[in-house]
């Protein structure tokens, strides 16, 4: 080889090594927001990395998200496990994150002791329906059978109104709550979450509910009924349990009956840490079909009632 082509071998050589180290520089500070690591973190390390995610928390800025940043970081100099780590930075995921936030330790699901989650349950009454809508976590298959039994039951129902009783349901998927709702809902934008400045909408088309939760259809969602309908919430009522709640938002034919939420309708996501725990971060808020958005508050029903079941069926019955 000339000496003429070293300078030229020895730059490509260069400027390869120099882009292998990028990309290991980004996956080292990045790659723990995916599940993925380098080499095995010490606690110390680990709690640093959840201290980075933390920064893209709902409430992570100002003067008391530093002051909780900087406890995190000094307490996790003295941790010994990532059960220590976790502990040490509990108090900075609900200034970063809002109470929609925590660390979640991978011990912490069980399986449902009856089997699998409660369906959704359609009676009626004098010519108007109640559907019971519980809270669900489940597979695919889970939310598809939860889906369809509460749509379907809905358009069989040949009624003139119909109540939404959202109270206990305190959250998971909305995918199947929203799908199963679908035959109440006009096509269309429900609702938008918005993180920052970025914008997400979830979307109902033809009985397929997109955007939120996990992509359900059902056939009897594409059957819109023309009815007014009663929701009813209380403090119980949580996370997607809030989002089905907001889905009615702004209708016309809509009306909300009973307590305040809980007020858990900020946008979480979740991130699998090294441990095996998960941390669920509220990283936005979620905006109606108006233009309010929703977080951390409770949400206000339309009418306060100590008996919405009572008030709810008045309000139906004046409607038909």
């Amino acid at each position: 080889m000339s000496k003429r082509m070293r300078p030229v071998w020895w730059t490509v050589s260069a400027v390869m090594a120099v882009g292998v180290v990028g990309v290991l520089g980004a996956v080292w500070a990045f790659g723990p927001r995916i599940g993925i690591w380098l080499v095995p973190p010490s606690p110390e390390r680990y709690g640093q990395d959840i201290v980075r995610m933390l920064d893209s928390g709902l409430y992570a800025h100002g003067a008391e998200w530093a002051t909780a940043r900087q406890e995190a970081l000094d307490a996790l100099t003295s941790v010994h496990s990532f059960d220590e780590a976790d502990a040490a930075l509990a108090d900075a995921v609900r200034v970063a994150g809002g109470h929609h936030s925590r660390i979640i330790p991978a011990s912490g699901s069980s399986s449902d002791p009856d089997g699998g989650p409660a369906l959704p349950t359609v009676t009626v009454d004098g010519g108007i329906a109640t559907a019971v809508v519980p809270e669900f976590t489940g597979d695919p298959a889970a939310g598809q059978r939860y889906a369809d039994t509460l749509a379907e039951g809905l358009v069989d129902a040949d009624v003139c109104g119909v109540i939404v009783d959202l109270r206990g349901n305190g959250g998971g998927d909305m995918g199947p709550m929203l799908a199963g709702l679908a035959p109440l809902l006009p096509d269309g934008d429900v609702s938008s979450f918005v993180i920052r400045d970025q914008v997400t909408t979830v979307r109902l088309t033809d009985g397929t509910v997109s955007g939120g939760g996990t992509t359900t259809s059902t056939a009897a969602g594409a059957t819109t009924l023309d009815v007014p309908v009663a929701v009813l919430t209380d403090d119980g009522t949580g996370s997607s349990g809030e989002q089905a709640a907001i889905a009615f938002h702004g209708l016309d034919r809509a009306r909300s009956f009973g307590l305040p939420t809980a007020g858990y309708a900020s946008v979480n996501q979740t991130m699998t840490l090294y441990s095996g725990s998960t941390l669920a971060l509220a990283v936005g808020e979620t905006e109606d079909r108006t233009g309010a958005r929703f977080g951390d508050a409770p949400i206000a029903p339309d009418q306060p009632s100590q008996d919405p079941v009572a008030d709810a069926t008045a309000w139906l019955t004046g409607q038909c």
